[in-house]
């Protein structure tokens, strides 16, 4: 019977972690090192980041800019001012009046450099597979085995990627659902239903991957007619393993800003993945790693979970040992399934 090591990995990402390409290589290989003493060697692994990990890529090699704004939008725009005749050629080149979009689209090829070299490498060092978080991106024309990178078009999409042992990319996922008042704001596009939905086979067991927000029943507003659930309509495709890299923008234990009568954690397990697993056929783990991070104005935290379905019941597997969103609760997050 197959069996594998799963891993949600909760980092604390600070924005030293994001200076240059040393740094953030550096800051993943320390978690890989984590990771490896829960490992045994016979036993194929699967290590999920959370998502956004790649995202603050963009300020690589421009921290020296940001220093003393007190916002991200700040900081953006005093690297824009920087960037203004490059983004004034992107907006014409890729036929966008969005300053959003050009500024994603310039920072795309030293993000994609930086992230994919990083957990290409990576993934061969500690030979495993890596759903490697997620990072606000295009479409690369040379397609997702090469480190250049250019933009196909101005669409920019949420998107995550997984490697395999050799580190080699086996699968591309585009978030469907956008969040409101945090990624509906950003000009991103939503990602194609049909490749969300498609499989991705890790020693013979059908795997998916849903950021985040996809991982969700029902949407936070009323105001979302196009909200899509995906893990049903994964569990239809005969899918037995969620990947659900996670950035939670609200405080965890605060009044829901949809819902004030409840907490971000109570509106979690009652309208999130968990709340789905007894309704699945096939879908039988879900890996939810969540991304700590306080910076600028930028605030992400939650406890990072492997989710089951076992004895009859949805159940809570592992968790992390979360207390606050500081270096402290940094965590590893192991279970070994077997199908």
């Amino acid at each position: 019977m197959p069996v594998l090591d799963l891993f949600a990995v909760q980092p604390y990402m600070d924005l030293s972690d994001y200076a240059n390409a040393t740094a953030f290589y550096h800051k993943m290989d320390l978690l890989l090192q984590k990771v490896s003493p829960y490992r045994q060697a016979d036993i194929p692994a699967l290590v999920v980041f959370p998502e956004d990990l790649a995202t603050f890529l963009v300020l690589a090699d421009n921290l020296d800019l940001i220093e003393g704004t007190r916002t991200m939008s700040e900081a953006f725009s005093r690297i824009g001012q920087r960037l203004w005749p490059s983004l004034a050629r992107y907006m014409i080149q890729y036929r966008t009046l969005s300053l959003r979009q050009a500024f994603f689209l310039f920072n795309a090829p030293k993000v994609w450099r930086i992230w994919q070299t990083t957990m290409s490498q990576l993934a061969r060092q500690y030979h495993a597979y890596i759903v490697a978080g997620s990072a606000l991106l295009p479409i690369n024309a040379f397609g997702y085995q090469s480190a250049a990178f250019r933009p196909l078009n101005k669409n920019i999409f949420n998107m995550s990627i997984m490697l395999n042992p050799s580190g080699e990319v086996i699968h591309i996922t585009r978030k469907v659902n956008l969040v409101p008042t945090q990624e509906d704001v950003l000009d991103l596009s939503p990602g194609p239903l049909a490749e969300a939905l498609k499989p991705v086979w890790i020693e013979g067991i059908p795997c998916a991957t849903a950021i985040c927000y996809d991982g969700f029943r029902i949407p936070h507003t009323k105001r979302e007619p196009g909200f899509t659930p995906l893990l049903p309509l994964m569990d239809q495709e005969g899918v037995r393993i969620i990947a659900q890299p996670s950035a939670n923008p609200w405080w965890w234990t605060k009044p829901w800003p949809f819902n004030p009568e409840i907490t971000r954690q109570q509106q979690w397990t009652t309208e999130g993945a968990f709340s789905l697993l007894e309704s699945f056929e096939n879908i039988s783990i879900i890996i939810n790693p969540q991304m700590l991070f306080h910076a600028l104005d930028i605030h992400f935290d939650g406890p990072s979970a492997i989710y089951g379905f076992r004895q009859g019941q949805a159940q809570i597997l592992a968790q992390s040992s979360f207390v606050s969103p500081e270096p402290s609760s940094e965590d590893i997050v192991h279970f070994r399934w077997q199908d």
